[in-house]
């Protein structure tokens, strides 16, 4: 079994349609594979709502809604990574190697974390993120990704299910 697990610039796109949404769209409706996300991706989902709202890009009940239905596929849908001080470690040495945002770093540092924890029960990990830096980095550390917004996401995606 694959288990994908998204950073925040590739599952805003679930919620809001843009270049890639259509790629994360086919992984929700796929069957036989797990998805995960970490508790700050959670906070990292609201931000960003909430300032399209105070930049008044989408209404209050355009942000409402959209952030129901996100934690209700949160509470359904996915297994959350937590931030404790082992992630926060982690992210660190990734810092240090990579320069990414401290954001990016936590992201990269629980995917390669949930990697490790996967392998031990013969699972994969998958990274779902749309921000060129990570990918390069996953890249780097040997992680399997998918950037939705790459013209071959769908057949890559395709070709990790299979």
């Amino acid at each position: 079994m694959v288990v994908f697990y998204f950073d925040t610039s590739a599952i805003v796109k679930r919620y809001h349609k843009e270049l890639g949404s259509e790629v994360v769209d086919r992984l929700f409706e796929a069957e036989g594979h797990g998805l995960a996300i970490s508790f700050w991706t959670v906070l990292e989902f609201t931000v960003v709502l909430s300032a399209r709202r105070r930049r008044k890009q989408i209404s209050d009940e355009v942000f409402n809604a959209t952030i129901a239905r996100f934690l209700k596929d949160v509470l359904d849908r996915f297994t959350i990574r937590a931030v404790d001080d082992e992630a926060v470690a982690s992210a660190i040495q990734v810092a240090m190697k990579y320069g990414l945002p401290s954001a990016d770093c936590l992201q990269l540092a629980t995917s390669i974390e949930l990697r490790k924890a996967l392998a031990e029960s013969g699972q994969k990990l998958a990274l779902v993120s749309s921000d060129r830096d990570m990918c390069n980095a996953a890249r780097r550390e040997g992680l399997e990704f998918i950037d939705p917004e790459e013209k071959e996401a769908l057949q890559r995606l395709e070709e990790i299910l299979a």
